[in-house]
């Protein structure tokens, strides 16, 4: 290679370097003009040796208005992040979400460390994230919306009726899983005092199957119902659903079940009549 090509060549190399830095500092420069954000940099006693960014205009101060001065001196202790930025000049990196002046920033501490892995100062980066916490809040509000109805949508499937003085029913409809009938046990028990109960009919004539958890929980809400002073009668088990709970080896001899719901209401007014109560319409 020329004397000629040899120069080109390390003038190139040299030059290799100074362009890459224009290009950090151009995409730098359309960073902060543009996005809601500030950067600031602390020296090592947490004096700002560098603050810009449009996020500035949010809390009503100028680039660089800072520069010089201490940021431990201006805030004290007022200041929410404070605890986190000393940290952070002690060498400790770490991410703070508070709300001030009506918005909701997002800081990143971020130490700066010598040649000897010494901490050497600061640089903070923070973030306007008011708009994406607004969407957060936002879908949390669907999310609850959606709760709420897929609560009511269940309740309407599993209603709980007063169909005489001290006499409930609950009949059940569909694919009965574990979650669905154990809020369904809260909710009869419920009832069950509330209403002082006598019986409760747990009727399962339109249920297509139940899980294993699901035929162990039946039985556990008529045992459940029996120590709040009532009487569980279940009626209407198809024979699928018997199948399962006998291969569960469930012990079904303390459990009263009839055919369906009518002979199960039948049944709670013959034995209203023995006790000498007298079968009545609830009241309004």
């Amino acid at each position: 290679m020329t004397e000629a090509g040899r120069s080109a060549t390390g003038a190139e190399s040299q030059d290799e370097p100074e362009a890459r830095r224009g290009e950090a500092e151009l995409l730098l420069r359309a960073i902060l003009d543009h996005l809601p954000i500030t950067v600031a940099r602390y020296d090592r006693e947490g004096v700002f040796t560098f603050q810009d960014g449009k996020g500035l205009e949010l809390i009503g101060v100028k680039s660089g208005e800072f520069i010089g001065k201490n940021v431990l001196e201006i805030y004290g202790d007022h200041h929410e992040g404070m605890d986190d930025l000393r940290r952070g000049l002690a060498g400790e990196a770490s991410q703070k979400v508070h709300e001030a002046l009506g918005i909701v920033f997002e800081t990143w501490f971020i130490p700066v460390r010598d040649g000897r892995g010494e901490p050497d100062g600061l640089v903070c980066v923070t973030l306007d994230a008011s708009a994406s916490r607004q969407r957060e809040i936002e879908l949390q509000n669907k999310l609850d919306m959606i709760e709420r109805q897929q609560k009511a949508i269940r309740d309407l499937s599993t209603p709980i009726i007063e169909v005489w003085d001290k006499v409930l029913t609950l009949p059940m409809v569909g694919v009965v899983d574990s979650l669905r009938i154990a809020e369904v046990m809260d909710n009869l028990l419920d009832a069950v005092v509330s209403k002082d109960a006598r019986f409760a009919i747990l009727d399962l004539t339109g249920v297509d199957a139940v899980d294993t958890r699901t035929a162990s929980y039946l039985i556990q809400m008529i045992q459940a119902i029996r120590l709040l002073g009532a009487e569980g009668i279940v009626t209407g088990i198809r024979s699928n659903v018997a199948q399962t709970m006998i291969a569960l080896g469930l012990d079904l001899s303390g459990v009263t079940t009839v055919g369906n719901l009518r002979a199960g209401l039948k049944l709670c007014m013959q034995r209203m009549a023995r006790a000498g109560e007298a079968a009545s319409a609830p009241a309004k």
